[in-house]
């Protein structure tokens, strides 16, 4: 799988290409001009045709076809699961007495059906709330789970949290945070669909910066945005006071996922699609900084 870091590396490489690339090519615009009338039909007809190749070549890149295996290696990893919801409702009291830790954590595993039914009464009706009680976010409708699989990726984002200090914390030490052990389940899924979202994110940045959006990378980017950005994909619930506003931030970068991967025809509404995505990509890099500065907050307590 494809690793946060070293893919944002490369975009940023490529970034740095892109530029030095428009500078070039303004550079050679402006020669162009005050020798326009000097250039001969020959010399004219040279650069019609390298045009043309240029123009043909972008085609072929767009238009190339790639195995079931390679399409699956764009997609954002997923666990198959059994169905995730527990068949009882439960009170809020049932859960607390039963299912709650020292700390005050609830939690359950994907084996353990971690989406529950929770019932609430009031004077005149009944509420039922359903909430997911994991560290990962899950789709109920496919049984998919986002969950990275080794312990490495879970260090290895826990490391880029860290590294990403909002002003105020700068040059705070690792020991003033939070484990991942320590981390709410809010925080945990956040942290692991940041390591899984963001090769995504790049590939459609490539895409659009080499103006290449019939490319399969960008086609497949765009439909995984939309299904992780669906309303029922259900993110870790919030069980702390800091969780509750992560969580509203959580919810809200998940629609800006959603909306760049259900933009129709990016390729025809450019600049307006760069500006979805844009906002999108800002967004989910502010969460590092907002993960950071909840993980030097008490959390649980522990």
């Amino acid at each position: 799988m494809k690793k946060w870091l070293l893919v944002t590396a490369a975009s940023l490489l490529l970034a740095a290409c892109g530029k030095d690339e428009s500078a070039e090519q303004a550079k050679e615009t402006a020669a162009a001009a005050d020798t326009a009338e000097e250039q001969t039909t020959e010399e004219k007809v040279e650069k019609t045709e390298k045009e043309a190749e240029k123009e043909n070549s972008k085609e072929e890149t767009s238009k190339v076809e790639l195995s079931q295996e390679e399409m699956d290696q764009l997609r954002i990893p997923t666990v198959s699961i059994d169905s995730p919801y527990y068949e009882k409702d439960l009170t809020e009291q049932e859960l607390v007495e039963n299912y709650m830790d020292e700390t005050g954590r609830i939690y359950f595993s994907l084996t353990e059906e971690p989406i529950r039914t929770i019932v609430s009464s009031t004077s005149s009706s009944k509420i039922s709330n359903i909430t997911n009680y994991s560290d990962v976010f899950i789709n109920p409708e496919s049984q998919q789970a986002y969950q990275l699989q080794n312990q490495a990726e879970r260090d290895q984002i826990y490391k880029l949290i860290l590294a990403n200090q909002p002003t105020q914390l700068k040059g705070t030490d690792p020991s003033e945070y939070r484990s991942w052990e320590q981390a709410t389940n809010l925080e945990r899924g956040m942290m692991q669909m940041l390591y899984l979202v963001g090769p995504t994110m790049n590939d459609i940045k490539t895409a659009m910066d080499r103006d290449l959006y019939d490319h399969p990378a960008f086609v497949v980017g765009q439909e995984e945005l939309e299904k992780l950005g669906a309303p029922l994909v259900f993110v870790p619930a919030p069980q702390t006071p800091l969780d509750y506003e992560l969580f509203e931030n959580m919810k809200m970068v998940q629609a800006m996922w959603g909306q760049v991967g259900k933009f129709e025809n990016p390729a025809e509404n450019k600049a307006e699609f760069e500006k979805v995505y844009a906002q999108a990509r800002q967004e989910t890099n502010n969460l590092f900084a907002r993960i950071n500065y909840a993980l030097t907050e008490d959390g649980f307590g522990e």
